[in-house]
């Protein structure tokens, strides 16, 4: 395994971690009456805030690639930031924590199905059987026995998968070479101002509270979860565009799913929740698709890039045009006319030849020739 792929496995999972831990921190806060509007709100304007100095140092001279790249970034700042957490936050509403998290975790499966859609190549069967191992690792983890069940809420939590998954592909583009912190920056920030104009409407309403909150057992300030979840926010967006970058959207999307187990670990540690003997098999359960889909991968890159539908087509178009130019013309250097002494058209041709002497009859003949002559046919 490369370096490269190593270090991006390694950001990935840094990034999983730091998402994982964000929302044991944030339900501190819930505790004490803040909103989920109000944590998306704080999180995303204190990241945008604390990336503002470095994004404008990053980005001297370099704004031209922002506009280049406009419609990304908006994208970016949109789906990723903004509405990850709104349609998230909301889906909690309506369901249980539990079903709207497995729900957002379909975002891999729509990621592989999406790039098979795009692209014509049908994934190897190693990624398949990493997407059923993985996904069912996930039900085993957030055991949803009981779970009550809104159209809404379903349609909330779906749409949340989809922009997780357009964050996974978004941040996976090698092609944009905006540094990855400031690109966190800039993305921040349009999803901070949409959560902002989202609180005013009171479509997510915000509630505000400076009471102490119970972190892992102790009183502590509001203020001190208050910073960890701004700073994991950075934690979590920044190595997950450094990881994404190298992995890629389909691996790092499934190395994502490591965030369920961990943040039942973050679970039990902050909030004394503690996880179960079946989620910890289905943890064992995801990083073994993880694996699967990692090495399905590996092998369809030693395989080479398949060859697509419309690839298979044009290819086998111009191989029929070469037959058929082919049989259309001479081979390169041949003589259209006939050789002496080749039957042509089913006549023999014209011109003189001379036969061996042992074949030659000198005895006369009222039809033959002289003797020693040839034989002459005439036209």
């Amino acid at each position: 395994m490369s370096r490269q792929v190593v270090l991006g496995f390694a950001f990935t999972l840094a990034s999983a971690f730091f998402f994982a831990v964000s929302g044991a921190v944030a339900k501190t806060m819930y505790a004490t009456g803040w909103t989920p509007g109000s944590v998306a709100f704080v999180r995303l304007t204190g990241a945008s805030l604390l990336l503002a100095a470095p994004t404008l140092w990053q980005m001297r001279g370099r704004w031209g690639e922002v506009r280049e790249h406009w419609r990304t970034v908006l994208i970016y700042g949109l789906a990723a930031m903004a509405g990850c957490q709104g349609f998230y936050f909301v889906a909690v509403q309506e369901l249980t924590v539990t079903v709207a998290l497995l729900l957002e975790m379909t975002a891999p499966i729509m990621i592989v199905f999406y790039l098979w859609a795009a692209t014509k190549v049908r994934p190897v069967a190693l990624t398949f059987l990493g997407v059923i191992v993985s996904m069912a690792g996930v039900v085993l983890v957030l055991d949803f026995r009981g779970a009550h069940l809104t159209g809404f809420g379903v349609v909330m939590a779906l749409l949340a998968a989809v922009c997780l998954a357009i964050y996974f592909l978004v941040s996976s583009q090698s092609s944009i070479s905006l540094p990855p912190f400031a690109f966190t920056g800039l993305g921040m920030t349009i999803g901070a101002v949409v959560i902002a104009a989202l609180n005013l409407l009171g479509v997510m309403p915000a509630v505000f509270r400076t009471a102490d909150v119970v972190f892992a057992g102790r009183t502590m300030s509001w203020l001190w979860p208050l910073a960890m979840l701004v700073l994991f926010t950075i934690g979590a967006y920044g190595f997950g565009i450094l990881g994404l970058r190298l992995v890629g959207a389909t691996v790092g999307a499934f190395v994502n799913l490591v965030e369920v187990p961990l943040a039942a670990l973050a679970a039990w540690f902050v909030l004394g929740e503690l996880p179960t003997s079946i989620q910890l098999v289905g943890g064992v359960f995801i990083l073994i698709g993880i694996a699967l889909v990692k090495w399905g991968d590996v092998r369809a890159a030693r395989a080479g890039t398949p060859e697509t539908r419309a690839e298979r087509r044009a290819r086998r178009r111009e191989e029929r045009a070469a037959r058929a130019a082919r049989a259309a013309q001479p081979a390169a250097g041949a003589s259209t006319e006939p050789l002496a002494g080749e039957v042509s058209g089913g006549r023999l041709p014209t011109g003189e030849f001379s036969l061996p002497p042992e074949m030659v009859d000198d005895s006369p003949a009222e039809w033959g020739p002289e003797p020693g002559r040839g034989v002459q046919i005439m036209e």
